[in-house]
């Protein structure tokens, strides 16, 4: 924490992330919505954001706000105070559309309570206890994980599934492959089959994954049996 030249303490986070701009994309593509970005928690680089509420009725509201954050902090979660002069309405749209995985809201209400107002990211509104603050983030920081993990599963099974041919010489036309489909093969060739097999499905080869076939299978180019797993796609 720090103070900024109007006596204000601020957070500061440093944080590194071996992320490839590739891995960025892919996080964005998957776990995305029409509002904006949603962060995985273990990825986020702001996981918590707080919003002290109508401070100037309540004195003890804005030191609240900072002392559950130094709270949250000390345990290791990133976390920070939006306390600008704006709307709730705003701030929410702004965090949201950043993919924060956790809102906290607390007013002259709420600090009568003990209560703090959660918004999950993922969808969703609770109320946490102040005094179980740190736990009970931390909960709900899994559970988005959780959450989030259980939504590219079902995304993934629905898209993905194998080529619709054993081999690629059996393709009668383009047609066969339909289109926003991701397709599952066996492929061990070099970069002349890559090629081949690009031009005959007009797909483009993803790279292999790291969980191969149980079972050998033929390559969809050379027919000889491996147990390495691709996917090829169309690339826009």
């Amino acid at each position: 924490t720090y103070e900024n030249s109007q006596g204000e303490t601020k957070f500061c986070h440093q944080t590194t992330f071996g992320m490839s701009e590739r891995l960025l994309g892919a996080v964005v593509g998957m776990h995305g919505d029409d509002k904006g970005l949603i962060m995985p928690p273990s990825i986020a680089p702001i996981q918590v954001v707080m919003f002290p509420i109508a401070a100037h009725a309540d004195e003890n509201v804005s030191p609240e706000v900072i002392r559950i954050a130094s709270e949250l902090s000390s345990f290791g979660l990133r976390v920070e105070i939006d306390d600008r002069d704006v709307r709730p309405g705003v701030k929410h749209y702004d965090w949201e559309i950043k993919g924060v995985p956790i809102r906290i809201e607390l007013g002259p209400r709420d600090l009568a309570e003990q209560k703090l107002l959660v918004t999950l990211r993922t969808g969703g509104k609770t109320s946490v206890g102040i005094e179980d603050a740190t736990s009970s983030v931390k909960d709900l920081l899994e559970s988005i994980s959780d959450e989030l993990r259980s939504r590219s599963e079902s995304l993934v099974s629905n898209l993905v599934r194998p080529l619709p041919v054993e081999s690629i010489s059996t393709i009668q036309n383009k047609s066969e492959i339909e289109e926003g489909q991701v397709y599952e093969i066996a492929f061990d060739g070099n970069d002349s089959d890559a090629e081949l097999l690009e031009k005959s499905t007009g797909l483009t080869l993803l790279g292999e994954c790291e969980n191969h076939f149980d079972e050998p299978r033929k390559c969809v180019v050379t027919g000889k049996l491996t147990t390495k797993r691709q996917h090829i796609a169309r690339m826009y």
